[in-house]
């Protein structure tokens, strides 16, 4: 059996990337820069950092920074700055998830998504 895909677009992230810059100032919560976890999370903390005007850092330095990803489906992968305080942001949520993180725009169903960096 063949697996279902979703095939998320370059213009759908840059509509997800304005969301997110807008609910993220209205929430006027002050961050000392933004970290995303390598592969997946890189596109959207390097869009974020431009468009809210923070540094993207090397590693987190305090619960003041914005923690980012593409998607948050496991929860494995993020959990740690969950508990510690962190605000989480990502694109996709899944309800599996060992946690809800503060912000994020889809909820992932039953399809594999595939990222547009995903694809060559």
């Amino acid at each position: 059996m063949k697996s279902k895909k979703h095939f998320y677009t370059w213009k759908s992230f840059e509509e997800d990337v304005r969301k997110l810059t807008s609910e993220l100032k209205r929430r006027r919560k002050f961050f000392n820069g933004i970290w995303a976890p390598a592969r997946g999370g890189l596109p959207l903390a390097v869009c974020l950092s431009h468009a809210l005007d923070l540094p993207f850092l090397e590693k987190p330095k305090s619960k003041k920074t914005l923690i980012v990803d593409d998607i948050a489906d496991t929860g494995h992968t993020l959990e740690k700055f969950f508990k510690k305080g962190h605000t989480i942001a990502t694109i996709f949520y899944h309800r599996k998830s060992r946690f809800e993180p503060h912000i994020w725009l889809r909820e992932k169903k039953d399809k594999w998504i595939v990222f547009p960096w995903e694809r060559a």
